[in-house]
Parts: structure tokens; C-alpha cells; sequence
């Protein structure tokens, strides 16, 4: 049951940065339900969730939210910290430890994720010390609208664990998703705001 608890830890953790959005249908540039679509990996059956959205904000917001370590406790609701253990000189990987508290588990738990970056393209992910269980993904990007917004495909694999309740997989990754939206649109805003003279 532990392994069961920290592969969804994992998994959350990895995936999501949250808090719904709040703004209008015509900023979200999607419709008010993301939807998630199943997936299976041909390679080895393994189980996952594809989403696509599009965020009407610059490439480098969004991947600025999706890397940033050094903020994400203050939009990733019950995230503790995040700590870069390890990192390439480039910056084209990184080792992040998380500890964060869920409200339906007494204590604060710990991930360790490694993730690999092609600048303002895609960002992979994976455990950082494999046990055995997959958990890995991605999140590719592209610019649209002349760059004024970008497009998101993400895809998400976690197997070798106990099985997971659809509803709450799907749940914690709908609010993951949503919530790099509404940092990256909250973000977009304070740039375009007018400064006073």
C-alpha cells in the first residue's frame, strides 16, 4: 500500500502544477472542459492520459511556468518545496526533489524526478532512480496565433503499481494541466500590463 501512495505522489507531482482557472473562455482559448484522452504505449501496453490545449500566452511563458522550481510551491497547491539536486551546466537536464502534502494523506512525501529540456520545445520527465514502475511523460510545445499563444500535447505513462482510481488520476491531471494554464495566463497579463508614468 506505501508504494501505492508514493507512485501517486509521484505521479501528481510530476504532472501537475494546479488551481483552476478563473479566466474567460475567450483567454483559455479552449473550451471549459480539458479533455483527456486515454493512451496506451505500443512498446509495452503501459497506460496513460494525452491532453491537448491551447494557452493564449508566448512560448516562453509557458515553458517558463512548466520549468520554474523556484515558484512552484506558490501555484502547486499542497507542494512544500522544490529543490534542484542536481544540474546540467547547459541547463538540458535537471534532478528535482518535491515534497509536497496531500489533503487526504497525513504526511509530507517525497518524489525525485529527473527532467530533460529542449528549450521552449518539449520537456521529458521520468523517475529519477528506477524501481521498477514507470512514471514518465512529456510535454511538447509550439507556438501559434504568430506567437502570441501555444499549443500544449501532453502525454503521461504510470505503471508497475497497484491500479489507480480513473477518476482520481484524471482529476489530479486535468487540475495539473489547468493550472500551468492559469500561471502562464497570469503571467502573460502582468507582462501586457501598461505601466504607470
Amino acid at each position: 500500500m506505501g508504494r501505492f501512495v508514493w507512485s501517486v505522489l509521484a505521479l501528481v507531482l510530476v504532472l501537475v502544477t494546479w488551481v483552476a482557472p478563473q479566466a474567460s473562455a475567450q483567454a483559455l482559448m479552449t473550451t471549459e472542459t480539458l479533455d483527456l484522452t486515454p493512451v496506451r504505449d505500443p512498446r509495452d501496453g503501459s497506460h496513460g492520459l494525452r491532453a491537448e490545449l491551447d494557452i493564449a500566452a508566448p512560448i516562453s511563458i509557458v515553458w517558463a511556468v512548466l520549468a520554474d522550481c523556484d515558484t512552484a510551491p506558490q501555484h502547486v497547491p499542497g507542494m512544500k518545496s522544490c529543490k534542484v539536486l542536481e544540474q546540467d551546466r547547459a541547463g538540458l537536464w535537471d534532478i528535482r526533489e518535491h515534497r509536497v502534502k496531500l489533503p487526504w494523506f497525513p504526511l509530507v512525501l517525497r518524489n525525485v524526478v529527473r527532467s530533460d529540456y529542449e528549450p521552449l520545445t518539449r520537456l521529458r520527465y521520468q523517475k529519477a532512480r528506477p524501481d521498477g514502475q514507470r512514471l514518465d511523460g512529456e510535454w511538447r510545445l509550439t507556438p501559434i496565433n504568430g506567437g502570441a499563444a501555444t499549443h500544449i500535447v501532453y502525454v503521461g505513462y504510470l505503471t508497475g503499481v497497484l491500479p489507480i482510481p480513473e477518476l482520481i488520476l484524471r482529476a489530479y491531471v486535468r487540475d495539473g494541466i489547468e493550472a500551468v494554464r492559469t500561471e502562464s495566463l497570469s503571467r502573460a497579463r502582468l507582462l501586457t500590463r501598461p505601466s504607470l508614468p
